[in-house]
């Protein structure tokens, strides 16, 4: 089954091919172009081709020109001034940034990273009193402070100046600051309101220095694409530049970092920042300490760079380890019939490090389609301390802000919560988890909903391709990379892959390319990749380089296949392995039936007419209809999920089912011999022909038709004067032959025209 429902891409149109004809781009750019609201010529050569005179004005921002002042001031003064940032890796960059830039302008600065354990997110008032008492005099925020109310009131009463420099939602009451430089305090007229800490910490430093800062480029934009900000308008500015910055960057931490994680510097993107950076930074105020981070963005001793990228890159190890360990036994607890029963998910344990429950959260989540919290106990308290992540349209904040006075701590939003709760009190956020999903009409696995940007065949999966969509880099929020749909001639190749086998690979083959596809975490889409006629792919086109060779490569988000998913499993000779499914064996006769009821465990075993084989959704084909009639019929009575046809049918007993004419012949010259026979010495006839009974039965069906033979006084009588005919005149010779032909056919015609005969019967209902 899919993992999205998904809407089809719009084709291409006439003002597609205007726009391409007017900026020389290739007509699926102008689609994609025109789907992201980008209409004219003159948008999109602007989009296309950011340059940094695009950035806006510094001073324009909310506060701007007083923080500048201020700022200026207690260099001038040669005030200490602290940095207070964030353990996050928006929070570590903008931590750099401003403190690179002050450090530059000859100021007295340091920073301090609040520890995620000890002091939590955002402005903690112990740590300011701390920061006021050791002779702080001007506290410079960045990718926070915009609720520090009372802090920044403490530091007013001691005489210590705060500049907040943040871009989180605004409380109903400002602090009163020194300065705010925020891109979205009411009245504001700064044209763009979604840049990161670090974006903003960059303006702050753009606005100081009186002009672009191209070596802070680097740092905002890992900040900006690891807080997953809209990657248009001035973001887009800072993501080209950054990127390229980094790719040729002499810091020397970032080089160490490069290193450490294997990257190769000239194919550094979007990508590499969002899964390679950014998580490796994350780690450090998961498992550590965020400060470590900023030494290591920030440090001019090769030693010293070389220490903490490893430091960085061992942190990340353990931190992936430790979200293995936990997720593991969440996702155990998870399938508890206790749980099993439940809409939504609450995951508790002993001794789980607080730091990385966020990321298993999501992870039960993802997988069960239910919304959960992950919830940790330290012994010897009676606290548990964790986060929430949702599921579908399941709005968690709206769930529990009716309950969060029974919560020690609480906050989040729609998608995440953060909290810490009494164990006694535990039950009643269960409930209210519950409660939420029925006021919600929430049901777990509910498929969210997707669009493909593009439909395109397995020839167009080219390195040309990929590179003319590449001049919409860099990808990411407002901005991704497009979908592409496609129906593959062929996929071949099919298998799993990874140290757990979670992961999918396989060939898609069109009429003139053939193209590596990879899926991660997505083994469990195998098994509808068997019929490419009957599966649409969604995935993303990739380059890969391998052993100094780069091809074009798909990389599979989702599989889309036509009810029922179809498996040719034909064959002449059966074996185990075919009766190990987790499916209802269908049989046409019941002799099989019978005969074939031992391979089976479990399984249910039921004919293809009986009224009850409509309940089951995956089906094994195991003999051979005898006739369309009787594929129809299971068609009128079944909407499988997915069938595997193995169609056995004895070749011996196929054989014998239509005797040739020279056996039609003997019996004939027997009867002739012999005018007048009675039931009972039919085995002993049989036994002159070389026949069985059943067959001779058959002949003596098919000479009644044809008047040859006749029932008179209840023996079988020959007919001299009958006149001479066709076998095929013979009504059960015709049924007998189109039988023997319809399974033969069956087994032996292209799986192409099998899968067509049998996608007709199953979609009559």
């Amino acid at each position: 089954m899919s993992r999205f429902t998904w809407t089809a891409p719009t084709p291409l149109d006439d003002e597609d091919k205007q726009l391409a004809a007017a900026i020389g781009q290739p007509v699926t750019v102008a689609h994609l172009l025109r789907s992201r609201g980008i209409t004219t010529a003159a948008d999109a050569q602007h989009f296309l081709q950011p340059q940094l005179t695009d950035l806006h004005d510094p001073l324009a921002l909310h506060d701007m020109a007083k923080a500048v002042a201020r700022i200026q001031q207690a260099i001038t003064a040669n005030e200490k001034i602290t940095v207070y940032g964030d353990y996050d890796a928006d929070g570590i960059t903008s931590t750099a940034i401003m403190y690179e830039t002050l450090e530059n302008l000859g100021a007295d600065v340091h920073f301090y990273i609040p520890n995620r354990f000890t002091d939590g997110y955002g402005p903690n008032m112990a740590v300011y009193k701390y920061l006021v008492e050791t002779g702080t005099q001007l506290i410079i925020t960045v990718d926070n402070g915009v609720t520090g109310k009372d802090e920044v009131a403490y530091c007013n009463a001691h005489d210590v100046a705060v500049i907040i420099t943040d871009h989180h939602e605004l409380p109903p009451e400002l602090p009163a600051a020194a300065a705010i430089v925020h891109a979205r305090i009411p009245g504001s007229q700064y044209p763009f309101g979604d840049l990161s800490g670090a974006g903003i910490a960059f303006k702050v430093a753009s606005a100081l220095m009186d002009t672009v800062p191209v070596d802070l480029l680097d740092l905002a934009a890992i900040g900006t694409i690891a807080d997953v900000m809209p990657l248009v308008d001035e973001n887009r500015v800072i993501a080209t530049y950054g990127l390229h910055q980094l790719q040729k960057t002499d810091r020397l931490g970032l080089q160490a970092l490069y290193q450490a994680a294997q990257i190769q510097t000239d194919s550094i993107d979007e990508e590499t920042v969002g899964f390679a950076l950014a998580p490796r930074l994350n780690a450090l105020g998961r498992v550590d300490d965020g400060t470590v981070g900023v030494t290591l963005l920030t440090t001019f001793d090769p030693d010293e760079a070389e220490s903490l990228a490893k430091q960085v890159d061992e942190t990340n190890t353990t931190r992936k380890t430790w979200v293995q360990e936990i997720a593991n036994t969440a996702l155990q607890q998870a399938a508890a019939a206790d749980n099993t029963a439940r809409r939504t998910l609450i995951i508790t344990g002993e001794g789980w490090h607080e730091g990385v429950l966020g990321i298993v959260a999501n992870r039960v989540a993802e997988t069960t389609g239910k919304p959960t919290i992950v919830l940790s106990r330290e012994k010897p308290t009676d606290e548990y301390k964790g986060s929430g992540r949702t599921a579908g349209a399941y709005n968690l904040f709206a769930a529990l802000n009716p309950k969060r006075d029974v919560c020690t701590a609480f906050g989040g939003h729609a998608a995440a919560v953060g909290l810490t709760v009494a164990a006694d009190k535990v039950p009643v956020l269960a409930q209210a988890l519950e409660d939420g999903a029925e006021a919600q009409h929430f049901q777990p696995g509910a498929k969210p909903a997707k669009a493909a940007d593009l439909a395109l065949t397995v020839d167009d999966l080219t390195l040309s391709t990929y590179t003319a969509l590449a001049v919409l880099a860099p990808f990411g929020t407002a901005n991704p990379r497009p979908v592409i749909a496609v129906q593959p001639d062929v996929i071949q190749g099919v298998q799993t892959m990874g140290q757990t086998n979670d992961h999918l690979r396989c060939q898609l083959r069109g009429t003139k390319e053939t193209v590596s596809t990879v899926g991660f975490n997505l083994a469990a889409l195998g098994p509808q990749l068997g019929d490419a006629n009957a599966v649409t792919l969604y995935g993303t086109l990739q380059q890969n380089t391998w052993n100094g060779r780069t091809t074009a490569q798909f990389q599979l988000l989702d599989a889309a296949a036509e009810l029922p998913v179809l498996n040719d499993w034909r064959s002449t000779s059966l074996q185990r392995s075919q009766f190990s499914l987790d499916a209802a064996y269908v049989f046409f006769q019941k002799a099989y039936a019978k005969r074939l009821s031992g391979f089976l465990q479990n399984q249910p075993r039921i004919m293809f007419d009986d009224p009850q084989i409509s309940q089951y959704t995956k089906l094994v084909l195991v003999d051979t209809p005898a006739s369309l009639a009787q594929l129809q019929t299971l068609g009128q009575h079944v909407s499988p999920e997915q069938v595997w046809v193995i169609f056995y049918a004895s070749q011996t007993r196929l054989a014998d089912a239509l005797p040739g004419k020279p056996v039609f012949g003997k019996v004939f010259n027997l009867f002739k011999a012999q005018p007048s026979v009675a039931p009972a010495q039919l085995p002993a006839l049989a036994a002159q022909a070389g026949i069985d009974v059943a067959a001779l039965r058959f002949i003596i069906q098919v000479f009644l038709d044809l008047g040859f033979l006749a029932m008179v006084d209840g023996k079988i009588t020959f007919q001299p004067t009958a006149q001479a005919r066709q076998l095929a005149d013979a009504p059960h010779y015709q049924a007998r032959a189109q039988h023997v032909h319809f399974t033969r056919a069956l087994q032996t015609a292209s799986w192409e025209k099998v899968r067509a005969l049998l996608s007709q019967q199953f979609n009559q209902r």
